[in-house]
């Protein structure tokens, strides 16, 4: 996978994309700090990425790092409901760490990073069970903290990702590639529009992106309203089809149209949501998992506890439209 970069010509869809098929609502939020046994873990905190495996019954989660080094480290529950066990590993050489997503065909996962001071990079890895990381990829050049934080993999053996901002603030759209894991070759396929300015700050960018059906992409939007104290949240769920190539067309670029899904928050106060997975079957009802980003509470020094960050937690339930 070679570093990324975006080719030249563009078209737009023809006709309109599939009507969304699903909304959602809320089942269950909770803060997963509360949990005794994590309050006190020094290396629990920042989460920026989830992930359920059906077939082990666990969840992932990882961290984009508290110290200077970034350095990340990745958690496994059998439980979100019950966080007082969990194992913990070290991710040795993985640094700032944005998203996790299992294998489909073995016990490995999938890794995006994002560094940088200024001009951001980062790197797609792939993390064996026996901790050996294999580089796919690296990519360059976007603003400080705005590059591929999103990750998914389709049926085809195709990983996905999304840069969190447009390369340049002249741009208007985030980049979108599929890279093959069969064949190593880098797939750009897309230009995702976004509007930065969304909820009157400029700070809004894609977080994180999911298989939604074959070909449909669901993206979450979540943008920062400006206040001085960091703690309140615009998100935003839409999905968007991603077109398949017709021969002749390897060299082209597409233009995604967006389409809004509800979500009824049930009055929740939104945190820093950064990580989304796919949950278990609950009380019939598939179910959408968020994580917040609680930046390991650095903005909440002079802020009552109660109004602290949280490592937040959202189960939301799908509902057929």
């Amino acid at each position: 996978m070679k570093i990324l970069f975006f080719l030249t010509l563009v078209f737009f869809l023809n006709g309109q994309a599939d009507a969304q098929h699903f909304r959602l609502e809320l089942l269950k939020a909770y803060n997963l700090s509360d949990s005794t046994s994590l309050k006190n873990d020094p290396y629990f905190g920042g989460l920026s990425g989830i992930e359920y495996v059906p077939k082990r019954g666990k969840w992932y989660l990882v961290t984009d790092g508290a110290d200077s080094t970034r350095q990340s480290y990745l958690f496994e529950f059998d439980s979100l409901f019950n966080a007082q066990t969990y194992k913990r590993w070290k991710l040795d050489s993985v640094y700032s760490a944005e998203s996790i997503r299992a294998s489909r065909t073995d016990s490995s996962f999938f890794l995006s990073t994002e560094l940088g001071t200024g001009s951001t990079h980062g790197q797609f890895l792939r993390l064996m069970q026996d901790s050996t990381l294999t580089q796919l990829g690296t990519y360059q050049g976007f603003r400080d903290n705005k590059g591929f934080e999103a990750l998914a993999v389709d049926s085809s053996q195709v990983l996905w990702s999304v840069s969190e901002w447009p390369q340049t603030c002249r741009d208007r759209y985030c980049q979108v590639t599929g890279f093959s894991l069969i064949s190593g070759d880098t797939l750009v396929r897309a230009l995702y529009p976004i509007d930065t300015v969304s909820c009157g700050f400029p700070d809004n960018g894609v977080s994180e992106i999911l298989l939604a059906r074959d070909r449909q992409l669901l993206f979450l939007e979540r943008c920062w309203t400006g206040e001085r104290d960091q703690s309140n949240y615009a998100i935003n769920l839409f999905t968007a089809y991603i077109p398949k190539l017709q021969p002749g067309q390897e060299n082209t670029t597409n233009i995604l149209e967006k389409n809004p899904v509800s979500v009824n928050w049930g009055g929740v106060h939104l945190d820093n949501i950064e990580g989304m997975s796919w949950g278990p079957i609950i009380n019939g009802f598939r179910t959408l998992v968020l994580v917040s980003d609680n930046n390991f509470n650095k903005f909440d020094q002079k802020k009552a506890p109660e109004h602290w960050q949280q490592s937040q937690l959202i189960f939301l339930k799908l509902i057929p439209d």
